[in-house]
């Protein structure tokens, strides 16, 4: 079984590189530029799982950010999903493969100065939305995770320490998120998961966000 994991080297890419290979996937290496589309020229004929990491932000208030700033953000977190889907296609088609994202949680409960990256995040949920309609007929499912704050470090997650504080008092299970609880929803979802989820954005923040309670 061949996996592709775009990011493999990042925080949360070495996590599930090697729940994969627990599975017995073989991690084809990539070595690319994200954003060209010509990095993802050498993937595999026949591939079983296709998954999207890099994300980047840009912390600034929208009358400050400069269109370079928003150029980036959106790049690097949606433009590099689309290039990517888009080539794995074929590959994922011979298999009836599976293609998975990570997006955050800024999409439905947004943080100041951080508008590019939500607007970045929301349009990658749309994506795989839309491409549950376009591929379902190949057998392809698409799937995206709506991720919280994690415990460790995470480029465009900066640890703040106090910030995670308070983020775990207002959580009603009094945790952060760990990359190997990602890893194994991943592990879940590309061993068959539930067949008749496609398209779904699944919350990943152990209720931190729907959390109203005032005190």
């Amino acid at each position: 079984m061949n996996a592709v994991v775009i990011g493999q080297n990042g925080y949360i890419g070495q996590a599930i590189c090697k729940k994969l290979i627990d599975l017995k996937y073989e991690i084809h290496p990539w070595v690319g530029n994200a954003l060209i589309n010509d990095s993802y020229s050498c993937l595999p004929d026949t591939l079983d799982v296709a998954i999207y990491l890099p994300g980047m932000n840009v912390i600034s208030p929208i009358h400050e950010l400069s269109e370079e700033g928003w150029n980036e953000v959106m790049n690097v977190n949606l433009y590099g999903a689309f290039l990517f889907a888009r080539s794995a296609f074929k590959a994922l088609k011979k298999t009836s493969g599976c293609f998975i994202t990570i997006s955050s949680i800024l999409t439905q409960h947004p943080y100041p100065n951080r508008v590019a990256y939500a607007a970045a995040k929301a349009g990658l949920e749309t994506l795989i939305r839309g491409l549950a309609i376009e591929w379902g007929e190949h057998g392809i499912s698409t799937h995206c995770i709506r991720l919280g704050h994690l415990a460790g470090f995470s480029p465009s997650w900066p640890k703040n320490q106090a910030v995670l504080d308070v983020v775990r008092d207002k959580t009603p299970q009094k945790k952060l998120n760990d990359r190997d609880d990602v890893a194994s929803y991943i592990a879940w979802l590309v061993q068959g998961g539930c067949k008749t989820v496609n398209g779904g954005v699944i919350d990943m923040d152990a209720g931190y966000t729907i959390n109203r309670w005032i005190l």
